[in-house]
């Protein structure tokens, strides 16, 4: 039962699923209709998409050990695919003279990307914990109390990592405080330049 509970706290907690649905909520809450479909479009589509199906076709294929690339040294082939895609969704954002808090965002995620590649050098940190703790940060400009609730379920979605045996309290540490980092000095930047 344990286990269940564990592997559904890790589903409903996947970044592929949490930060695209922050992404279409906000972007069709707070920004006019053709502006929140571009974003979407490029974040979600020319983002999350295509390495979401990377991840199915890797894990169905055996060059993957699963769906969440928990083995450090498959994880570095994922992140020569992902960070060069965010990559080019930041330019595009920045040459479409999107918002600066917006081309901000994606910015601060491709240096988490980017820094958790380093890491993986040494040690895999969790990518669920610290894009989890990333949403956090994006979510604290749209509703505090949401911005809590997300750390609050992160909590609970290290229990789950850990309990699932994808990560060692060590790696889901090393995610948050990578994640932590991060998102604090993307809300520095955010409040001195916008």
């Amino acid at each position: 039962m344990k286990k269940k509970i564990a592997q559904l706290v890790s589903v409903v907690g996947h970044p592929l699923l949490t930060i695209p649905l922050f992404v279409l909520v906000v972007m069709f809450s707070r920004e006019d209709k053709w502006t929140a479909m571009l974003v979407s479009f490029l974040v979600i589509g020319c983002f999350f998409i295509p390495v979401t199906i990377r991840l199915f076709i890797k894990s169905r294929n055996g060059s993957y050990s699963n769906f969440d690339v928990s083995d450090r040294i498959q994880r570095k082939s994922l992140y020569a695919f992902a960070i060069p895609l965010l990559a080019v969704v930041a330019a595009v954002l920045y040459f479409t003279d999107q918002s600066r808090a917006i081309c901000l965002n994606v910015v601060f995620a491709l240096i988490l990307l980017v820094a958790s590649m380093a890491v993986n050098f040494f040690v895999k940190c969790s990518l669920h914990v610290s894009l989890n703790v990333f949403l956090a940060a994006l979510a604290y400009d749209v509703n505090v109390n949401l911005a809590v609730g997300i750390l609050l379920f992160t909590v609970l979605l290290i229990w789950s990592r850990i309990t699932l045996g994808r990560h060692t309290v060590k790696e889901v540490v090393l995610g948050f405080l990578l994640g932590t980092l991060v998102s604090i000095v993307m809300l520095y930047f955010e409040e001195s330049i916008l």
